[in-house]
């Protein structure tokens, strides 16, 4: 059997909590011989695809503490992750590299690399003259220096690229892909058996990180606008302080019975737990450029799409733009609970109605919202990078 070509990925991250480049590394499995380079985390928790070797760099930290260390630590940790990219360059000469973050392109840079490099931009840094003058913002003005010359750039969201680009002028390809979930890893939910589920066990779902922006202080001051037998779960990582923000205003809504707190919960798990949802929350503000722009470029939308959960979204110009016909969302001023109440209590009004948002959020996911069906493109220019 012929060898197949190397390709090393690297991340100053842990992988584990990057649906794109687990995504992205699934389909590239079959035609590569996969390394990845990234950082230990305190958690590990994805079964990574046969025939993806990882090398897990630095100390087991969580993201709190990894941010709490003081400077020379993270000077020293960051250091160790260069030289740890250029013995991974050394060892394995590959065909074609991914850097999936500034930090990545850079110690990429630092490393010597020769082999093409494919630069993921999932988030984009904010630019103009009041640019990040922090040690991290200096890694990110090498970085877009690096960018200018990568054969390939990669965003998930249109008018990220267009942004970064108005800043920044590429000379490679600029491809933008969205940050859809894998269909092999959401199979058909069986919607003749959750739908009475639902119906005897009405509640809204929330999946994902937790912060003050992501709508989740809105989605609890909904609450008490609808029918008391609706419940609310929150499922994803949140810091201590925040957690007890919202406790608090849980309390003082007298919502204690209503709300659960499940914190972080594994990948294959979160999908078993969004089954039973009747609707899911994806309510982030408009506070950065990122989030402003952001219908492409989360995965959680269309987590619960596979899983045929209709959810609600900001009624703003990116994602009426991008999902405008979609019948199975809600469109809200994600900053009113009013308005999120009322849009809870619609999607539910009328059993035939919700079962028919719900069949049209998986018909939806199979036939647009997946990341087999969008990655083709990216595939074919990783592969003619290389030789393959």
């Amino acid at each position: 059997m012929p060898t197949r070509p190397r390709l090393l990925c690297v991340l100053y991250a842990n992988p584990d909590l990057y649906p794109p480049t687990f995504n992205a590394l699934s389909l590239l499995v079959p035609h590569f011989d996969v390394h990845v380079v990234g950082r230990k985390s305190d958690r590990e928790s994805r079964l990574w695809p046969r025939g993806v070797r990882l090398d897990r760099v630095g100390p087991s930290l969580s993201q709190e503490e990894a941010a709490a260390r003081p400077a020379h630590a993270k000077l020293g940790e960051y250091g160790a992750f260069v030289w740890a990219v250029k013995r991974a360059l050394a060892r394995l000469s590959p065909s074609v590299v991914l850097a999936y973050d500034p930090h990545a392109l850079v110690a990429l840079r630092g490393a010597g690399c020769r082999a093409p490099i494919v630069y993921q931009r999932h988030e984009v840094e904010e630019l103009g003259p009041s640019a990040d003058r922090s040690p991290a913002g200096f890694i990110f003005a090498q970085a877009r220096r690096a960018s200018r010359d990568v054969p390939v750039v990669v965003f998930p969201e249109a008018e990220r690229a267009r942004y970064y680009q108005r800043h920044v002028a590429l000379r490679g390809e600029v491809l933008v892909v969205p940050n859809f979930p894998l269909r092999s890893t959401l199979p058909e939910p069986d919607l003749a058996s959750l739908l009475p589920q639902r119906a005897a066990a009405r509640h809204v779902f929330y999946r994902g990180a937790i912060g003050p922006a992501n709508g989740i202080r809105e989605g609890i001051q909904a609450m008490p606008f609808v029918d008391s037998s609706i419940a609310l779960r929150l499922a994803g990582p949140m810091s201590a302080a925040f957690e007890a923000e919202l406790r608090g205003l849980v309390a003082g809504l007298g919502l204690t019975s209503r709300v659960t707190f499940e914190g972080f919960v594994p990948f294959d798990e979160l999908n078993r737990r969004t089954l039973p949802a009747s609707v899911g929350l994806m309510l982030y503000q408009a506070v950065s450029t990122n989030w402003s722009n952001i219908a492409s470029a989360n995965n959680k939308l269309y987590e619960y799409a596979a899983c045929g959960v209709p959810a609600i979204v900001p009624d703003r110009p990116d994602f009426r733009s991008f999902l405008g016909s979609e019948t199975w969302l809600r469109f809200v001023d994600a900053t009113d609970p009013r308005a999120i109440a009322r849009a809870i209590a619609d999607i539910l009004a009328d059993p035939d109605r919700y079962a028919a948002m719900c069949h049209a959020a998986r018909a939806a996911f199979d036939a647009r919202f997946h990341y087999e069906a969008v990655f083709e493109p990216m595939l074919a220019r990783i592969r003619a990078l290389a030789g393959a």
